[in-house]
């Protein structure tokens, strides 16, 4: 799925400065703590900016559920725990209230509201600093790419025409 996007992309005729920032924005998009929100994210930012939306959908999509979402969670929250000076792993209370959820009872949402901030904090601030480094990264390495793709077919056409 991720090869044949990535091959769209490169066929693109959009310049490849812009198709790289659509890329890098949703690759930061995949990185924040909006856990559900990620696809409507990218399709407003698409619209509004008019960028691409295969490039900022793959982007996106970087954090999928199957393989990647786990890891992210994890590292955005043990980065983010680091940065605040709490401990990495997870608050006893937080765990029991994760592991043994009982939503129609009052008093079970007073504790998880108390015992989330405990949690959400560290995933959203691990979270925000990966999606600006990742991001980050993304720019230079998704243009170098689209660019060699460019000289590719191009150098492919001459020889064909030529």
């Amino acid at each position: 799925m991720f090869r044949a996007a990535f091959r769209r992309l490169l066929a693109l005729d959009d310049p490849p400065e812009r198709t790289a920032l659509a890329f890098a924005i949703g690759v930061f998009i995949a990185f924040t703590p909006f856990l559900g929100l990620h696809t409507i994210l990218a399709t407003l930012i698409a619209f509004l900016f008019r960028f691409n939306k295969i490039a900022i959908y793959t982007g996106t999509f970087i954090n999928n559920p199957f393989l990647t979402l786990v890891p992210i969670i994890f590292a955005s929250y043990g980065l983010g725990a680091r940065l605040l000076g709490r401990p990495v792993r997870l608050p006893r209370a937080g765990l029991r209230l994760l592991a043994e959820p009982h939503p129609l009872v009052g008093t079970y949402w007073h504790e998880l509201f108390r015992h989330g901030w405990d949690i959400w904090l560290p995933f959203a601030v691990g979270g925000l600093c990966l999606a600006v480094v990742c991001s980050l990264l993304a720019y230079p390495v998704t243009l170098h790419l689209l660019r060699a793709g460019r000289r590719l077919r191009a150098h492919r056409q001459a020889d064909e025409n030529g």
